[in-house]
């Protein structure tokens, strides 16, 4: 994880006073096998079919925390858009990358989670199974009441390096 999640104001669930994640998690995908030679590595880290998908754990990441059972019916924990697709481009560093941004990840309820993001390779010659081939866990992060939320923190620099290069990320002063 390059840029793990600190904080976030839980939104309830109406989709007007919706608030994201403080910073957007970004996830870097590295490949650390000496045996795969350099041009083989840039190849992997631009193949466009990858797939990054995101779900909230628990605090001890140890249970899934996606679902709220609600009655008759099951809501959803996590709001927004829990896919990403690669992009590849330079860090605040000057380093090559394959970078997953989450810029639009809400939190319902208050409490301190942690996120799940797994890597899935799509093959068009596959038919049926999409193994996921990776798999990371975040920090801790802190879900607060409206009343309670310290407020959204500046950007960061590798957020406003990726933006400048067409990744498509918010910016905060």
């Amino acid at each position: 994880v390059r840029q793990h999640p600190v904080a976030a104001r839980s939104c309830g669930f109406g989709e007007r006073d919706r608030r994201v994640i403080d910073p957007p998690p970004i996830i870097q995908v590295l490949i650390d096998d000496p045996q795969i030679p350099d041009p083989e590595r840039q190849r992997i880290l631009r193949y466009p079919w990858g797939v990054m998908h995101c779900t909230i754990w628990s605090e001890d990441g140890q249970r899934d925390c996606s679902g709220m059972q609600d009655d008759f019916r099951t809501n959803k924990r996590l709001m927004g858009t829990p896919v990403s697709s690669p992009f590849v481009g330079f860090d605040d560093k000057g380093e090559e990358g394959c970078f997953y941004c989450f810029p639009d990840l809400s939190v319902r309820t208050p409490g301190a989670f942690r996120l799940h993001f797994s890597l899935a390779i799509l093959d068009p010659s596959m038919q049926k199974n999409v193994p996921v081939v990776a798999g990371v866990m975040s920090d801790v992060f802190r879900v607060y009441n409206a009343k309670d939320f310290p407020g959204m923190q500046a950007s960061t620099a590798l957020t406003k390096t990726l933006k400048k290069q067409g990744c498509l990320i918010s910016i905060k002063k």
